[in-house]
């Protein structure tokens, strides 16, 4: 009797003691972390952009044989000055550089006439060498010798302020390049030296004019005095 007493009796303490053991036992799964995302590739460098290509300006000379200075006529230049005649100096001058030769003379010449008329289209310079003989020897070195150029500058200002303008750009040109400019008479500067207005001169007088000019620039310096530009 005493044997069944504790068998029923342990059955219920085995069917109490159950559900302590399982919560004992049952420990809660730790939470799964989300995968980390590797860290994205950083983005190709966007290639750099080449540089511009460099401009230049040419300005195509015609190929000129300049004759023996030995064989031209130096021009006259001894006058007596008179205040009407030095009145007269920023019209009638001629330039003068020590230690240049005829024939450095003559492209210094030949190159500034062209800009001060504005012969670009004369020369065949491309745009990059208006723009620059523009920005150097002044603006309208650059185009008002051109054919639509000239008959507008003519209609608005006259040859008169044309030929001034041509004068200036001249001084400006010549003077940037080291020549000193003395003065001279009216009647002296016309025996080589020319005036534009309405037209160009011919390119056969205007090359001889041009010699005598590189003659009397490369040669003996000038008694007179300088007058700047």
């Amino acid at each position: 009797m005493k044997r069944l007493c504790a068998a029923a009796l342990a059955v219920p303490l085995a069917l109490a003691a159950t559900p302590v053991l399982a919560q004992e036992t049952a420990v809660p799964a730790p939470p799964v972390a989300a995968p980390v995302a590797a860290p994205a590739a950083p983005a190709p460098a966007a290639a750099e952009a080449p540089p511009p290509p460099a401009v230049t300006g040419t300005m195509a000379m015609p190929v000129y044989e300049l004759p023996d200075p030995a064989t031209l006529k130096r021009p006259t230049l001894e006058f007596k000055p008179t205040p009407e005649i030095e009145a007269d100096y920023d019209k009638y001058f001629y330039f003068h550089r020590e230690a240049t030769s005829f024939p450095e003379a003559f492209d210094d010449v030949r190159e500034c006439d062209a800009l001060a008329s504005g012969a670009n289209i004369y020369m065949g310079a491309d745009s990059a060498a208006v723009s620059a003989a523009m920005a150097q020897y002044g603006v309208l070195a650059g185009g008002v010798g051109g054919a639509i150029g000239g008959a507008i500058a003519d209609a608005i200002f006259g040859s008169a302020a044309r030929r001034q303008q041509r004068r200036t750009n001249l001084r400006n040109c010549m003077g940037f390049k080291g020549y000193q400019r003395f003065g001279l008479s009216g009647d002296l500067w016309k025996e080589f030296n020319f005036e534009e207005g309405h037209g160009r001169k011919k390119e056969g007088e205007r090359n001889e004019a041009l010699e005598l000019q590189a003659l009397v620039a490369s040669g003996a310096k000038p008694a007179t005095k300088e007058l700047g530009l």
